[in-house]
């Protein structure tokens, strides 16, 4: 059995929505438990940038013939951990900010680069802004 690779992390901070207690990011959406109880999901393919015509574009996407990796985010990365952030393309846009690293891991080993990791499994990518 195959497992589904995802990431849970507690933001930094969040903008675009409030009172966010955890992110997890799984290879097809992205849900954050928010204070009140509630779960916001958004599902990678309902936000990528797909090429026109895009329905077109998603139905071939999910037979596993193309395009490779449409964007669901932009990251920005040239900073310390807590200022580094993905903006997904939700309406309103919402940025989360990596959490606080405890120890010193190499890059290939942070949540930034897992949360590209688990992303890319799905098929989708992020815009680099650096």
């Amino acid at each position: 059995m195959r497992m589904t690779p995802n990431l849970r992390f507690i933001p930094s901070r969040m903008e675009g929505l409030s009172s966010v207690n955890e992110v997890a990011v799984f290879a097809d959406r992205i849900e954050l438990s928010c204070e009140v109880g509630e779960v916001v999901t958004h599902r990678f393919a309902d936000i990528a940038r797909w090429p026109r015509p895009r329905a077109l574009w998603r139905l071939l996407h999910r037979l596993g013939i193309g395009p490779k990796c449409p964007p669901v985010a932009d990251r920005d990365w040239f900073h310390a951990p807590t200022e580094m952030f993905f903006e997904f393309y939700t309406e309103p846009r919402m940025r989360v900010f990596m959490p606080i690293e405890e120890t010193k891991e190499p890059y290939g080993a942070s949540r930034f680069a897992r949360l590209q990791g688990v992303l890319a499994a799905g098929g989708f990518q992020t815009v680099d802004l650096g």
